[in-house]
């Protein structure tokens, strides 16, 4: 059988591996885990994820720094760490997921020879950015901005961003949010119907998409719930589509795929969208997945839109002021000239047995 694969970087990609390892539509995920840290791996991890660890010295983690990450990952490259993952990546079911916050050292400098690899041997590799809030300081900033950079230069044309909200103390909501679209881009959440149907074949045109693309779904009792649910689940998650400010979505060509299961969803289908599909000014394709089914009493939906365009970026222009010395500012201080009479001095006087190897030295202060 032919798995799927999501590879975990750093801490944060880490921790939604984990999040996703506990969930049951996903058991027959392949899962690794990359870190620089072992602390927090426990034995349900080892039990379900495959965990490689790159501590390279002795020092763990990377302070945030995105070069030590990179040299880290590529240095237990060179020594044929990641082989057995490479070898079940060809193997593993189109895409390979994997995710990273941007702005820590490990995962953000460790995905980027990563993906390389990845798209060297043919693999289809999609990462998932978890990016900082806009109140964040600055070296997250300037961590996603280069992320992003390289991701572009290594040859990345599909992926999906998550942002941290300010005074978020708390990660599993986005993390639980990264595990939704993982089910849904997966193909776990679609009913099976004898209607219109998503397949494998349309998930793969909708995720070979070029640029951003969202996934996310959403359950209401009614079908008018739902379709308010949905609409604010696109305008205020972790996962943005657009900003409540424009009107109409920025002018990109977009595809997507859209699942309903309700009672008559046959009948309910277009209008759960019609919020949504007025919102886009240029689309190339749609797929539907139409289940009717009682569903325990709920109406659920599932939404993937692909080829959004990039999100904002924070731009940091501030000049870096190293502070001054220890010594700056300051002059050697002046003492009375009779203090200055006594020195000390170090006597070195043989022990009393005469040994060569057995030297005294004792402090004079005179």
């Amino acid at each position: 059988m032919i798995n799927n694969m999501i590879i975990g970087m750093g801490n944060t990609g880490s921790n939604i591996v984990k999040a996703a390892s506990e969930c049951d539509e996903l058991s027959d995920v392949d899962m690794y885990c990359i870190d620089s840290v072992t602390s927090n791996v426990n034995l349900d991890m080892i039990n379900r994820i495959n965990i490689i660890p790159i501590i390279s010295d002795e020092k763990s983690g990377s302070g945030r720094n995105r070069e030590r990450g990179a040299s880290m990952y590529q240095f237990h490259e060179a020594n044929g760490d990641f082989d057995k993952m490479y070898e079940n990546a060809g193997k593993a079911k189109s895409p390979v997921l994997v995710i990273t916050s941007a702005a820590g050292g490990t995962g953000s400098g460790a995905t980027v020879p990563l993906c390389k690899a990845l798209i060297d041997k043919a693999i289809h590799v999609i990462p998932i950015i978890v990016m900082p809030s806009m109140s964040d300081p600055d070296a997250y900033h300037l961590n996603t901005n280069d992320l992003l950079y390289e991701l572009s230069e290594v040859g990345v044309k599909t992926y999906a961003i998550f942002r941290n909200k300010a005074d978020y103390a708390c990660y599993a909501p986005v993390n639980n949010e990264v595990v939704d679209l993982i089910q849904i881009i997966f193909g776990k959440k679609y009913g099976e119907t004898y209607n219109d149907t998503i397949d494998d074949s349309d998930l793969d045109v909708v995720l070979s998409w070029p640029g951003r693309f969202i996934a996310l779904s959403a359950s209401a009792p009614n079908i008018e719930s739902l379709k308010k649910e949905l609409t604010r689940k696109l305008l205020s998650t972790f996962q943005q589509a657009w900003s409540e400010n424009y009107e109409k979505m920025p002018v990109s060509t977009l595809v997507t795929a859209y699942s309903l299961t309700s009672m008559y969803a046959d009948a309910e289908y277009k209008e759960v969208f019609s919020d949504i599909k007025s919102r886009f000014g240029n689309w190339y394709d749609e797929y539907k997945n139409i289940c009717c089914s009682d569903n325990n009493g709920m109406c659920t939906a599932t939404i993937i839109i692909a080829g959004l365009p990039g999100v904002e970026i924070k731009q940091i222009s501030s000049t870096f002021i190293e502070a001054s010395s220890i010594g700056a500012g300051i002059t050697r201080s002046k003492r009375p000239d009779f203090l200055k009479k006594k020195k000390a001095t170090i006597l070195h006087e043989k022990s009393s047995d005469n040994s060569a190897q057995d030297v005294i030295n004792k402090y004079n202060w005179k």
